[in-house]
């Protein structure tokens, strides 16, 4: 790549610069897949949620690498870090842009699994480019550390940017059609929801935190070299390259799973549950021959059957 710096640009900048061709090829892709995870393409927040283990990986990566060093007492530091990369590191850590405790949390709701589940799953991950990208994160951490800025930098403000777009579908869906669950309307804690990952702390959605990363990345450019900055410029663009390429990789991992058949659309099992007395739909569904063996009868019992008791077979209108 040619050299980017010496423009006086602060490196937020440079970064954004350098990387926006790879940003815009990677939210196309995004945003071409992600309608496929929502309703009416899904019904349950699966594929969004097989979507998510691919990316949240890497937060998982970075996070505990840098958890790491920053907790190193200076003697032990003398001998694994270069002082002023250390420092970098340290001021710009902030618990609070920290991703990993949400992530484990939404894939425990998302897949109804346990978090030790979660761990075990991505421990057991696979695909090439999942182990290329680790690998290359392993090599490139391991012999400068100070690259992991760069993922801080793509990662979290990805978080502010797009995904704050991404953030809006998902919650139209969550309150909607997602999980087959029609009844699901009524508001739950951010942190049952499934979607805490896409949440800040705060009263101003994490406006003051994004804020101050960025303050504090200003603040440290003038302990990294020309070189250091430049590696980190580098490393954002291969971010992209790689994260492209997880993309494309779940396209071939989803193609490859059997799908289920298509279960009873949830509006029309509302309204037929809600407008038609159950009495009456029975017998409708008997006169057919298929009232035990209708998906969407079972789905209506299951999730409406409540409403029988005490109607005194009389239609019940809202």
């Amino acid at each position: 790549m040619e050299p980017v710096l010496g423009t006086n640009e602060p490196l937020s900048q440079t970064i954004n610069t350098a990387t926006r061709e790879h940003h815009t090829r990677l939210n196309r892709l995004i945003v071409a897949r992600l309608p496929l995870a929502l309703p009416p393409q899904a019904d349950d927040p699966t594929l969004y949620a097989l979507g998510l283990q691919r990316f949240a990986f890497v937060y998982l990566w970075f996070e505990s690498v840098w958890t790491e060093l920053v907790a190193l007492q200076p003697l032990d530091a003398s001998q694994t870090i270069d002082h002023r990369i250390l420092s970098a590191l340290k001021h710009l850590y902030l618990p609070e842009l920290l991703r990993t405790p949400s992530l484990r949390n939404d894939l425990s709701c998302l897949l109804r699994q346990p978090v030790d589940r979660v761990d075990n799953d991505f421990a057991e991950m696979e695909g090439p480019h999942i182990q290329a990208f680790l690998e290359h994160f392993e090599k490139r951490c391991a012999s400068k550390p100070h690259v992991l800025i760069a993922y801080a930098w793509v990662f979290y403000m990805a978080l502010f940017n797009g995904g704050r777009w991404i953030r809006a579908q998902l919650l139209v869906a969550e309150k909607g059609a997602w999980n087959n669950n029609v009844r699901r309307m009524v508001a739950v804690p951010i942190a049952q929801s499934g979607l805490s990952f896409w949440h800040f702390p705060g009263d101003n959605d994490g406006e003051e935190i994004k804020a101050e990363f960025k303050a504090r990345l200003a603040d440290v450019e003038g302990l990294l070299t020309t070189e250091q900055q430049e590696d980190i410029v580098d490393e954002a663009c291969m971010i992209f390259d790689h994260c492209e390429l997880l993309a494309k990789e779940l396209d071939e991992t989803l193609a490859a799973r059997p799908r289920a058949p298509p279960g009873p659309t949830p509006w029309v099992a509302l309204f037929l549950s809600r407008i038609l007395p159950m009495r009456l739909m029975e017998l409708l569904y008997a006169s057919f021959g298929w009232v035990h063996r209708s998906r969407w009868y079972a789905w209506i019992m299951v999730h409406w059957g409540g409403m029988r008791e005490g109607d005194g077979g009389e239609q019940k209108t809202d």
